[in-house]
């Protein structure tokens, strides 16, 4: 089996997954020394795992690159599928090495310290049934982890998910444990050792760590000696009584470094500033010392056992000495000291290196900024902790990156808008990104509106846009969304309505055949890539606005999709050019009766992705086109091996909602099709079966209506046309619909399938009673082939 450990820092808690980065970076060193086939055997598996998305965990564990080689950069995701992808590819990473042949311990020290990024992934690691072979041990005080701990809750989290926790809880050692133990240790009887015992245990409340200090500091004072006439260890207990001995072991751990050398002090005091744990280039850094001078000074602390040398780095033993090592500078000196070491890190650190060391260089500056008076330095400051914010966020770690947003922003002087004004507007959006991303969703509302008021320009005022469209659709105030999408457009002389007229829409389509002239619509895969700035920002709101416009005004969504064709047509083709035109395959016929044109618009997003690479939306274009495009001038199988090359797509990438949505469309196509019924049920209970381990909710209530139809179907529920089953309770399900008008679209859904179901078992009354409740939900799926199976069966 294979074993890895980390421990979590106090004086580390923003830098996101450190902890983890430092247990995994053990387990891949070692690789490096494998034979040429070994490592290519793990470079494989690493491959194979890792996909397109290697660069995420190269960015934890730097290492990885001597392995796997340069990453490229990663496919862009909305925010919360990123963090879902995170946890994926992490849980694909930890794989492969928990498995049958080499099980895995990962053991994590101070639990109590833990980051909540690294908090959100433990929960997933351990709730999910994908990732076996793998004992995760954690420890922490439980005397610093109270109810109101995140710790607390998250574990709770997991045992109501299904998760195994088992708890251990470790007591102090009572008094006649620790008499064995001082009676082991002085090889004497229990006799003789209980008055000593009974005094460690008084100052020491059967610590452990705390009591094997205590002794070892009773010899290093001559109160505990070996008396080599007796052959035996004596002691005073009158004299360890005057002595007057803390009960505190930091205390304690004090008097012990004090006697120390002075520069073996100063060399752990600039250690416990860089952590529990500092590698040696780094320590040579700080110390002005070459990486051979750096063992002199720490040679006594070592042969104490105060810390420990790993390879590449110094390592303090125990967290208590780290904190004695600390408390040895005197506060009013410790944020100078940080800040030495910080400006010291960003000199010295190569610019190839600067963003891979950018977290211990921005924590020490931060804890010495107060000291900071030059207004350039704390410009400088504020945008380190800017690359800080954007590196924890690409690792979906947001409540760090709010941390450095803030401390950014904290740095500029009032006047930073008119001096450094993209600066700040960069700290204060991915600031409302982040709180947005955190929940707390008050505040960036409020940020983002002010924000709006600050754009200088177009590309601005598009970002904001954007966030504020995702911020309000998240909220359900679809209203919202679209009323900031069209104040951009105002802000570029398009003066649209909420509720424009189906003329209105129309014109807008008729400019696209008044654009594209004598080429034919295959031609526009010939135009070249947009390039202008202004038009791919404006190309970025309108696709952010199709989603509202597609829940609030059916005539809008066709002027918002008109108006992004256009926009290609005029500029050239990018990655929401091929949403636009596969959107448009779906709306053309529906809304302008221009079926064959729709599969050609459909037909050339697809090409665009498989001959251009534009591939910012491949998995929505082969969905959009394979299940909602190509049935209505296809047979409906013509589009089942795109719906499934979507998932895949979407899958590969860590797109997991999305992923999921394409099983509930795949169950669909299966079913008008008319394929075998069993091949069709074990379809849809995978499917299921995936959703339920996203927790996406649609997708789950989708396929159970679904199966519902295909059990009934099969006889396999109490009553043919009825779907209630062992399974299925059709009133809850009925009356979850009826209290929440956001599960619009899967009750639409359920009436059509209960629809038919109803109808197959001759019970007209119902299934009319069922028509009458998906009619009024129509609107919910515009193009959709459940729109086709109401009209054939209501």
């Amino acid at each position: 089996g294979l074993f890895a450990s980390g421990k979590f820092d106090q004086y580390k808690r923003d830098i996101p997954y450190s902890t983890l980065a430092q247990a995994f970076q053990s387990l891949v060193r070692p690789l490096l020394g494998k034979s040429d086939a070994e490592l290519a055997s793990w470079r494989d598996a690493l491959h194979e795992a890792l996909g397109p998305n290697g660069r995420l965990m190269v960015d934890v564990v730097p290492e990885l690159k001597l392995i796997v080689g340069e990453q490229p950069p990663i496919p862009e995701l909305p925010p919360q599928q990123a963090q879902s992808r995170f946890q994926l590819v992490f849980r694909r990473f930890i794989g492969i090495f928990a498995r049958p042949e080499h099980p895995l311990a990962l053991f994590l020290d101070d639990l109590q310290w833990l980051d909540a990024a690294t908090l959100d992934l433990l929960e997933d690691l351990l709730t999910r049934s994908d990732l076996q072979h793998l004992m995760l041990i954690g420890a922490y005080r439980d005397n610093e982890v109270d109810a109101a701990h995140p710790l607390t809750r998250k574990l709770e989290a997991i045992k109501n998910a299904g998760g195994k926790v088992e708890e251990i809880t470790l007591a102090p050692l009572a008094r006649e444990h620790l008499g064995q133990l001082i009676a082991d240790a002085l090889r004497c009887e229990s006799e003789r050792a209980a008055p000593l015992a009974q005094l460690v245990h008084e100052k020491t409340g059967g610590n452990p760590f705390f009591a094997i200090q205590f002794i070892s500091t009773l010899a290093e004072e001559g109160l505990l000696t070996y008396d080599h006439e007796a052959a035996r260890w004596s002691w005073d207990l009158n004299r360890i009584h005057a002595k007057g001995y803390t009960d505190n072991v930091v205390h304690l751990m004090v008097g012990k470094l004090t006697r120390l050398p002075a520069e073996t002090q100063q060399a752990l005091q600039q250690l416990a500033c860089l952590g529990n744990v500092a590698e040696i280039t780094m320590l040579s850094t700080v110390l002005g010392t070459s990486e051979e001078q750096v063992h002199a000074p720490l040679w006594a602390a070592l042969r104490q056992e105060l810390v420990e040398r790993q390879e590449g780095s110094y390592k303090f033993i125990h967290d208590r000495v780290q904190e004695a090592a600390y408390s040895l500078i005197p506060d009013e000196l410790r944020a100078a000291t940080h800040l030495r070491i910080g400006r010291l890190l960003a000199a010295h650190t190569r610019p190839e290196k600067r963003e891979e060391a950018i977290f211990e260089i921005v924590n020490q500056l931060n804890r010495g900024a107060a000291l900071i008076t030059a207004r350039d330095e704390r410009e400088q400051l504020a945008e380190l902790n800017l690359i800080a914010a954007k590196r924890a966020k690409a690792a979906t770690a947001y409540a760090s990156a709010l941390t450095y947003l803030t401390a950014g922003a904290a740095l500029l002087p009032e006047d930073s808008w008119e001096r450094r004004h993209e600066l700040t507007f960069a700290l204060e959006l991915n600031r409302a990104e982040c709180e947005f991303l955190t929940g707390a969703l008050a505040e960036a509302e409020q940020r983002l509106t002010a924000l709006s008021a600050r754009a200088a320009a177009t590309l601005e005022r598009a970002s904001v846009t954007c966030l504020r469209a995702d911020l309000y659709t998240t909220l359900d105030q679809s209203g919202r969304a679209v009323a900031v999408g069209l104040d951009y457009l105002r802000h570029l002389g398009m003066d649209w309505s909420p509720h424009p007229t189906e003329e209105e829409a129309r014109r807008e389509y008729e400019r696209i055949w008044s654009q594209l002239g004598s080429r034919s619509i295959e031609d526009l895969i010939e135009l070249p890539l947009m390039t202008d700035p202004a038009s791919l920002a404006t190309l970025d709101v309108l696709t952010k606005l199709a989603t509202p416009a597609w829940h609030t005004d059916a005539n809008l969504l066709s002027l918002v999709i008109c108006r992004a064709v256009n926009l290609s047509l005029e500029g050239g083709n990018c990655d929401g050019s091929c949403y636009a035109y596969v959107v448009l395959g779906l709306l053309a016929g529906p809304r302008f009766g221009d079926y064959q044109a729709g599969f050609r618009f459909g037909r050339l997003g697809y090409d665009l992705v498989e001959q251009r690479g534009l591939k910012g939306f491949q998995a929505r274009t082969y969905f959009n086109f394979g299940s909602i495009v190509t049935p209505w001038t296809r047979h409906v199988r013509a589009g089942r091996d795109l719906v499934r090359r979507a998932f895949e797509a979407a899958n590969k990438i860590g797109d997991l909602t999305f992923a999921a949505y394409c099983c509930t469309h795949l169950n669909t196509n299966l079913l008008a099709a008319g394929d075998p019924l069993d091949e069709v049920q074990d379809e849809a209970e995978r499917g299921l079966a995936f959703a339920q381990k996203m927790r996406f909710g649609f997708a789950i209530d989708s396929i159970a209506g679904q199966l519902g139809l295909i059990r009934t179907l099969r006889a396999s529920t109490r009553n043919f046309g009825c779907f209630d089953d062992e399974q299925f309770d059709e009133l809850r399900m009925e009356r979850r619909f009826s209290s929440n008008p956001d599960l619009a679209l899967p009750e639409c859904w359920y009436w059509i399938r209960k629809l038919q179901a109803r109808f197959f078992a001759g019970d007209y009354a119902a299934a009319l009673e069922a028509s009458s409740r998906a009619q009024r939900l129509l609107w919910t799926s515009p193009s959709m082939f459940e729109t086709a199976e109401y009209h054939f069966y209501g």
